[in-house]
């Protein structure tokens, strides 16, 4: 669904709403009316595109893909989401999902925000939107980090349990996703403040908007720094837990063995006055006393033997 709006400076916001995917009504519509490319519409409508900045010089249209995370939250690999943002002429087109439509709320709250009127008043909506969309993802992190703190404690208070070692694999996976996608777009920010920075005709910005977006470049690298310290973390209490399972394990095995060969003993012991041969007092009526002496004695010495060996 097609939605254009107008907002402040005689600049129009055209939200583009799908529930999955651009539909052939809406893409013709675009591309006839609004005259945007099919190339441009392809990148904006792939559910997998990589972040990325991309500039149409015959059309003068600036592409942003930028990774968001997602609304509904069903998996970790469907944690994070593209949105695409197109500028043509005096229009800056969104394109979103019902998974990510929440960040027009964010456009429209930056319009309301920047009172002033500026020249590169679209740049600006953008990196507003690119601070907001930071705070959502360093929540997430700190809510990940609260998460692997309740874990680790269970892991030292040798309270690990099956719902525990899910969990921690969860984080994992969670945190693998929204690292990828900080660091993605981070690279189109750095980008855009690479290109902003060297003067070039195609992006001139307003010394008050280069700041804003070196603001939101310094943001998303902390944000990235952040990630890749949790990441690191998580992976540390999970190897951590895999060394506390295999010494569990490996406990568990050594005192069965020791059981299994404690036990043995009697029955060795008596098995041989169950046999037709010749032993020592096996003609006394007090011999079962005689072999639960050899018994003790022999379990006696193997725990001894295991104990000298550190084996226990």
């Amino acid at each position: 669904m097609i939605t254009p709006e107008n907002i402040k400076q005689d600049y129009q916001l055209v939200d583009i709403n799908s529930k999955e995917n651009l539909d052939d009504d809406d893409r013709t519509v675009l591309i006839e009316q609004f005259g945007l490319t099919n190339e441009v519409l392809d990148y904006a409508d792939d559910e997998n595109e990589r972040a990325r900045l991309e500039f149409d010089e015959n059309n003068q249209i600036w592409l942003v893909v930028y990774y968001v995370q997602n609304e509904i939250k069903e998996s970790a690999s469907a944690s994070t989401r593209p949105v695409a943002l197109v500028i043509k002429d005096d229009k800056l087109f969104l394109f979103t999902n019902k998974y990510t439509h929440y960040v027009h709320d964010y456009l429209i709250s930056a319009d309301k925000r920047i009172n002033n009127d500026i020249e590169d008043r679209v740049w600006a909506l953008i990196f507003k939107v690119f601070d907001q969309i930071s705070d959502d993802f360093g929540d997430t992190i700190n809510d990940i980090n609260l998460k692997r703190n309740k874990i680790q404690a269970y892991i030292e208070g040798r309270k690990t349990s099956y719902k525990q070692i899910i969990s921690l694999a969860e984080l994992q996976d969670t945190i693998i996703y929204i690292s990828t996608a900080i660091n993605s777009d981070y690279s189109v920010a750095r980008q855009i403040d690479i290109i902003a920075s060297s003067k070039a005709e195609t992006v001139m910005l307003t010394d008050e908007t280069m700041d804003r977006l070196h603001d939101s470049v310094i943001e998303i690298e902390q944000l990235k720094d952040e990630s890749d310290l949790a990441a690191n973390i998580i992976e540390r209490v999970a190897n951590t837990n895999n060394n506390i399972l295999n010494n569990q394990m490996n406990g568990t095995m050594k005192i069965l063995t020791i059981y299994t060969i404690v036990l043995s003993i009697p029955t060795i012991i008596s098995g041989f006055y169950g046999m037709n041969m010749s032993l020592p007092v096996a003609d006394k009526h007090w011999s079962w006393v005689f072999s639960l002496i050899v018994t003790i004695i022999m379990i006696i010495f193997v725990l001894w033997d295991l104990h000298r060996r550190n084996s226990l």
